[in-house]
């Protein structure tokens, strides 16, 4: 079941004979670098909870005792999105948000395309996006790279990297959407937004972040009328549409 994608619940029995609570580890998330969770929210409370301690902490309890995690990036996908506000925590380490919605309407036969194209790659095993690609490895990499780029203190890095028009325009959306919209937005995720923002700049064009690398405020709904909101709105306050 989709539980044991993430923890293997089941036991060694001769171990719990003598009082020892085991997760089976191998091919489990944590021994696994990279990480996509299908339907998160409809794992049972027990196991949210334990996904949150290795995404805050990077690692579980095994019988009690903490163990680390080789985790390094995760994703995860929802057909509901839960209001309880219990999951609150749990949603808020997800930053961005993106709805995938359908494109038969407005892209039929590049669907059709796409899809046999797909399908066909799969049935004869081929793999043609591993090719030329970017690794885990490489990945890893640049985010080293960004990170002690963004730990010098002399100069800050804002000060080399987000002009004072774009930090004006980043802080007058986050104003807007939580006054006008009260979409909820915490410090933890402000600061992972820095971040973001940050390395999309590096990626699309190397340098300093600019105002269609604040396109991602886009992404930070937590409902679906949030996410839909967002998504027509930040570009119109940005006047990228």
């Amino acid at each position: 079941d989709r539980e044991r994608t993430v923890f293997d619940e089941r036991t060694d029995i001769n171990e719990l004979r003598e009082g020892r609570y085991l997760r089976r580890e191998q091919g489990k998330l944590p021994t696994a670098r990279l990480a996509f969770l299908d339907e998160i929210f409809k794992a049972s409370s027990a196991i949210l909870n334990a996904l949150l301690t290795v995404i805050n902490e990077r690692k579980f309890y095994q019988d009690g005792v903490p163990v680390p995690v080789k985790l390094k990036i995760l994703f995860a996908a929802t057909n509901e999105i839960p209001e309880h506000s219990e999951l609150g925590a749990l949603k808020d380490r997800f930053v961005l948000k993106a709805a995938c919605r359908s494109v038969q309407e407005t892209h039929f036969i590049e669907l059709l395309d796409a899809g046999l194209e797909a399908q066909t790659n799969k049935d004869l095993n081929r793999k043609p996006w591993a090719e030329g690609l970017a690794t885990l490895d490489d990945l890893l990499k640049a985010h080293r790279y960004l990170t002690l780029l963004m730990a010098r203190k002399e100069p800050k890095d804002r000060e080399l990297f987000f002009r004072e028009e774009i930090m004006r325009e980043f802080r007058r959306v986050i104003r807007t959407v939580v006054r006008e919209d009260e979409v909820f937005i915490s410090d933890r995720k402000l600061i992972k937004l820095y971040r973001l923002l940050r390395t999309r700049a590096w990626l699309f064009h190397g340098g300093a972040v600019e105002r269609e690398d604040l396109s991602l405020l886009a992404y930070l709904g937590e409902t679906r009328a949030e996410i839909d909101l967002l998504e027509e709105k930040v570009p119109r306050l940005l006047g990228i549409t």
